[in-house]
């Protein structure tokens, strides 16, 4: 009987650690400058928002001043983390006007983890991953514009 609990203890524990492994396997932030002076803000269109897990993305067609076109990618939280704060599948639509702020890649490329997201009507979402990065800039960002 000793072994067959000893080997249903070692079963138990290696599911355990199996389990447990996705838990560990998450990126850091690193990649992205989350800092207030690096902040970004980006104006665009909706190219396309993949509300998926472990991260969801939203892709931005940025124009600029001469009339090129670059699109920028943004991390935002998985599906679980998003749909108590009200975003779902159809809360960024394709064509829809945003501005975006973002803590932007360190390496350069068009892209960030989301801190907020302003729609046309001027209303947020804070589609965030990491902490509260989102409030801490959408609370900056209103009250700049409340100084202006």
């Amino acid at each position: 009987m000793s072994n067959r609990l000893a080997a249903l203890s070692a079963g138990l524990l290696a599911a355990v650690v199996v389990a447990s492994v996705p838990v560990f396997a998450h990126h850091s932030f690193n990649m992205f400058d989350v800092s207030p002076k690096a902040e970004i803000i980006v104006e665009g269109v909706v190219k396309q928002w993949n509300f998926t897990n472990p991260h969801s993305w939203l892709t931005v067609t940025v124009t600029s001043l001469d009339g090129t076109q670059a699109d920028w990618s943004f991390e935002a939280g998985a599906v679980p983390q998003l749909l108590p704060r009200g975003i779902t599948i159809a809360t960024y639509k394709v064509g829809d006007k945003v501005r975006v702020a973002a803590g932007p890649l360190r390496d350069g490329r068009k892209g960030g983890v989301l801190k907020f997201v302003q729609h046309a009507d001027g209303s947020y979402t804070l589609p965030n991953d990491a902490g509260n990065i989102g409030q801490e800039a959408l609370d900056r960002w209103k009250a700049k514009s409340s100084a202006r």
